[in-house]
């Protein structure tokens, strides 16, 4: 089937190719009604503006800048990979700064890519960058969307997933196979994702009427090195705790890890699951996770991005998107030891 054009938009709508291009590139000359109707046409019929086109008509670059705190996170691969492929598609073309964890370093790279390259807008990959970033660019008119952002402020462009969902998936999976004593490492107070998988994990305990104080709730930063910390602390307990949910699978293997170092075999005598699916399909057992897609998360980024662009999505816009998440069942999860023994 042949790629939607310009005229086949025209032809449908029964209007001229200028009057198309004049509500793409977001210009006067069409009334509320008939630009609505245009760009319903657009998505109905799948056509995708050429962003060559987009540019010479609106004087604007192609280039689209990616922040991200660095290359080499196990999230931040397939999450490239997903932005790359819809800029492709949209004709549109990269531009990736890698900041570190470093805030001057990520204004630097803001600045940089919007004034030194004319990047057309901007994609945040980072909750660690501070909100105040992206907030002045959208009081500048600059189209940005937010990836995982450390807040979720009104006026700005979100992806996401359904973290809370995520969590709460994890609760019913480890009630149905007989725990009760379930503890909780989270990844800190003030993250917008780390606090969105905390109520998630209560509002588990609360659908399956165990109480929150029953459980033991630490807080770490989704680091290797504080599932160890925290799992030490959980396992050395009088009466530990059958499970562990850790909130990401960096802190999940460190609670393996310190299992394994304390004898401890799993899923017999301790259950583990982590979140994002990352890294879990490469332990040893296989981790039970909730999966997150990054790579369409990227696309979905890009998408907002172009809708900015292309005057279908108003900047200064309110538009949070929560894609689903999949709880992924592995070897780490079983029935509590003295459930098994009984049965």
């Amino acid at each position: 089937m042949a790629r939607p054009t310009l005229s086949t938009v025209a032809k449908k709508v029964g209007v001229s190719k200028m009057t198309v291009s004049r509500v793409i590139n977001n210009r006067p000359g069409a009334s509320p009604e008939l630009r609505k109707k245009i760009q319903e046409a657009i998505k109905e019929i799948g056509f995708v503006p050429s962003a060559s086109a987009r540019s010479l008509a609106s004087g604007r670059s192609n280039l689209i800048g990616v922040i991200v705190p660095n290359i080499v996170s196990e999230w931040i691969i397939p999450l490239i990979l997903g932005i790359g492929a819809e800029a492709e598609n949209r004709g549109f073309q990269m531009l990736l700064h890698s900041t570190g964890y470093d805030q001057k370093s990520a204004m630097d790279s803001q600045d940089f890519l919007i004034e030194s390259n004319h990047t057309a807008g901007l994609i945040f990959a980072s909750w660690h960058i501070p909100i105040s970033f992206p907030l002045h660019l959208a009081k500048k008119d600059i189209p940005v969307v937010i990836v995982d952002g450390y807040s979720r402020p009104s006026n700005l462009q979100w992806v996401s997933t359904d973290d809370r969902e995520g969590a709460a998936s994890v609760v019913r999976h480890l009630v149905e196979l007989g725990h009760r004593r379930i503890a909780f490492i989270g990844g800190g107070e003030e993250p917008y994702l780390a606090k969105n998988r905390l109520a998630g994990f209560l509002e588990g305990l609360a659908m399956n009427s165990l109480l929150p104080e029953d459980s033991t709730i630490l807080q770490g930063d989704f680091t290797i090195e504080s599932g160890r910390r925290l799992g030490l602390e959980i396992l050395s307990m009088a009466n530990r705790p059958t499970a562990i949910f850790a909130a990401s699978d960096p802190m999940a293997i460190g609670v393996l890890q310190i299992a394994h170092d304390l004898a401890l075999s799993i899923p017999q005598d301790l259950s583990i699951v982590g979140f994002d699916d990352t890294l879990a399909s490469t332990t040893v057992p296989g981790l039970t996770t909730v999966k997150r897609d990054y790579k369409e998360m990227g696309r979905m980024a890009v998408t907002l991005l172009a809708d900015q662009l292309d005057g279908f999505v108003q900047q200064g816009t309110t538009v949070q998107m929560d894609l689903p998440t999949q709880l992924v069942v592995r070897q780490s999860t079983a029935v509590p030891f003295l459930l098994s023994e009984l049965s």
